[in-house]
């Protein structure tokens, strides 16, 4: 199977799925996709990822997603070996766990994500789990009794259940195990765009539109029942102050060598990296009666979860699965602090808001992670190299001393100046600390600006730019002529250990970078 895909690439379309070959003297497969009558708006993107199962290690599958339907299609037997639904909404990205390549998860707009495994078939409403065919009016449902009812509940997959009797999941290989739910204590409440498996622990990282990062736990109960989540073990929206577009694990892997022998160590299991889309900020934020606005780059932000031995002590694979704590407080699932930001880059300045960067991360245990990222519609992308990436710069202090105050700008009241009037005499510990400041600093006292707090004084240090090495598809000097001007490039990925670089852009067209031979 890999001497026969090795450097196999999957693109999809609205309506078929191709596979190239970037090395291989083999020509493309086109697969059609089932019919469908749904109807797709310009948002809509179709997802591809590649799949296994352990059942069938010799046939890899793809996931290829059509609005809210997804399907997985069998590259050896060339057709559909399933198709899902469930979701609300349109799919906006499909996520496959690096070590079990069986689980995948799909993010929606319906504020949900799904997971699902490969060697599980979806289940038919007119068989048992036995396969024993019965009549349809009385086919099991495996859903919870919502209390004072004591029968299943038939509340469908809005609510992580299985549908009704006589509606179908769909059909084939791919049953969803898990439901993290939008909305409720801790969820979702806007469209889910991201999502990342940690290869270790059994948990997953997602973002979204409303400008949280969650992680969650993944521990299904039985292969019948849907497991629904709705407190996640970490939720924050103060990480970014927009839109969090993707989301990854960092783990850094190092392969290391002594004479003949090699192994592996993992290194920073609890570091995260995602990006966000630029953000409308308030220029004068104090100021109720002026609105005026300005636009702030998108930013890329590597962070730390703190909270990751609290979940999994040492030797936690040990323990009973009673025994681990999967269940946070109120502060976890709702608005968590428990995290510490290690680097802050912002991506360059566009328009408008609309225009967003396209981000992969290329991850391979004998090399750094490689980001690479391109906007819509434009005619080069970037690779950065993570180890590359500067640390967050250190914020002045005292964080409340700023310049004179011009008269065009009036500023609302200090802490300090509302304070009660201290007695005759008597100075307050603001006071004095303020005269011992401007006696070190041999300035005349300055006016005091309130200004809005944000994280760690991030508004004072603005964040630099991303430095990396620029690829123009009109490179000529490189032996590579684009045909056709009016191509555009839409997103990129690295692959086959670091050896190719593929794009693909408008027009059908795809651009394939790889050693000269």
């Amino acid at each position: 199977m890999i001497s026969e895909y090795w450097d196999a690439v999957a693109v999809g379309s609205q309506e078929y799925l191709f596979i190239f070959f970037t090395c291989q003297k083999k020509r493309p497969i086109k697969i059609p996709l089932p019919a469908s009558n749904q109807t797709l708006i310009d948002a809509d993107n179709t997802c591809v990822q590649w799949g296994l199962s352990e059942h069938a290690l010799f046939q890899p599958v793809v996931m290829v997603s059509r609005g809210s339907v997804m399907y997985i299609i069998n590259v050896v037997l060339l057709g559909a070996s399933g198709f899902s639904r469930g979701h609300g909404g349109a799919i906006t990205s499909i996520s496959v766990h690096p070590t079990t390549p069986n689980l995948f998860c799909t993010t929606s707009r319906d504020n949900t994500t799904r997971v699902y495994d490969l060697v599980l078939e979806v289940l038919q409403p007119t068989e048992t789990p036995n396969g024993k065919r019965i009549r349809t009016s009385k086919t099991k449902i495996y859903n919870a009794h919502w209390p004072p009812s004591t029968k299943p509940s038939f509340a469908g997959a809005a609510h992580g259940l299985r549908l009704v009797r006589h509606e179908a999941e769909g059909s084939g290989i791919g049953r969803c195990i898990v439901v993290l739910m939008g909305g409720r204590s801790g969820g979702h409440h806007a469209a889910v765009l991201g999502a990342a498996f940690h290869p270790i622990f059994p948990i997953l990282a997602t973002c979204g539109m409303d400008r949280c990062v969650k992680i969650w736990p993944i521990r299904p109960v039985n292969p019948f029942d849907i497991k629904t989540e709705d407190k996640p073990l970490f939720s924050s929206s103060r990480i970014h102050k927009a839109s969090v577009l993707s989301v990854n694990w960092y783990n850094c892997l190092l392969l290391m060598y002594t004479g003949i022998n090699a192994w592996m160590v993992r290194l920073a299991d609890d570091i995260l990296l995602t990006h966000s889309a630029p953000a409308h900020m308030r220029r004068y934020p104090n100021d109720s009666n002026d609105r005026e606005t300005y636009l702030e780059p998108g930013e890329l932000i590597l962070w730390r979860w703190l909270g990751v031995d609290r979940f999994f002590p040492p030797k936690w694979e040990d323990l009973k699965a009673s025994d681990l704590l999967f269940r946070g407080c109120s502060s976890d699932y709702q608005e968590s602090s428990s995290f510490k930001l290690v680097a802050i880059h912002a991506f360059p300045s566009v328009e408008t808001q609309y225009i967003t960067p396209k981000l992969s991360v290329f991850k391979s245990p004998t090399h750094d992670p490689i980001i690479l990222f391109t906007y819509p519609n434009s005619t080069s992308f970037d690779m950065i190299n993570v180890c590359h990436l500067s640390p967050k710069r250190v914020p002045p202090f005292p964080l409340d001393l700023e310049t004179p105050e011009t008269p065009e700008r009036q500023t609302t009241p200090t802490p300090s100046s509302t304070r009660a009037a201290a007695p005759e005499g008597v100075h307050t510990d603001v006071e004095d600390e303020r005269e011992v400041l401007d006696e070190l600093d041999g300035t005349p006292p300055v006016q005091v600006i309130n200004k809005t707090p944000v994280i760690n004084g991030r508004e004072e240090v603005p964040p630099p730019g991303l430095e990396g090495w620029t690829i123009d598809i009109r490179d000529h000097d490189n032996g590579f002529k684009v045909w056709d001007d009016n191509k555009k490039l839409m997103n990129v990925a690295m692959g086959v250990d670091g050896q190719f670089i593929v794009g693909v852009g408008s027009g059908g067209s795809l651009w394939v970078w790889r050693p000269m031979p």
